[in-house]
């Protein structure tokens, strides 16, 4: 999947519409979602250099890399295509659940059929409780427990 870090694909001076760094962050949880890699481009300026604000944006991913990356790097898509809520990674038998735009309390993951060993927040370790349905899964998670771009959840399967 290719993005942009504002509306142009390369270097252009009047376009000032940059995406925040929460959409971009979700955005590549979402391609990761879908088995795909995330390409995300910006173009030099002509003395060759970043934009300082494309520098900063970067940075701030790679930070959110650097705690969340297990999340990401290796993973292969999850059992749950992606949903308006997020999106499901997996690694082995550790599914990571990506909820990105959800304000707590009971959330329905359908379709999830592997049994689930445990639940915690990839943040804190903290457990949560997982219970099964016939459709699916659901996780109940404390509003406050989201986080402002990713609450990552994982699932350790049976």
């Amino acid at each position: 999947m290719c993005e942009t870090m504002n509306g142009s694909w390369g270097f252009n001076i009047i376009d000032q519409n940059y995406k925040s760094v929460k959409k971009l962050v979700q955005t590549m949880v979402r391609a990761a979602g879908f088995g795909a890699n995330f390409l995300l481009n910006t173009g030099p300026m002509p003395n060759g250099k970043i934009q300082p604000e494309n520098v900063d944006t970067l940075m701030a991913i790679g930070q959110w890399l650097e705690l969340h990356g297990e999340s990401i790097y290796g993973t292969r898509k999850g059992p749950v295509e992606p949903q308006e809520w997020g999106a499901t990674t997996q690694k082995g038998d550790v599914v990571y659940v990506h909820v990105l735009d959800f304000a707590g309390g009971d959330l329905v993951i359908p379709g999830f059929e592997a049994k689930v060993k445990s639940a915690s927040f990839f943040d804190d370790g903290s457990g949560l409780k997982v219970k099964k349905t016939k459709e699916g899964i659901i996780l109940n998670i404390p509003k406050e427990k989201i986080q402002e771009i990713d609450t990552v959840i994982v699932l350790t399967l049976k």
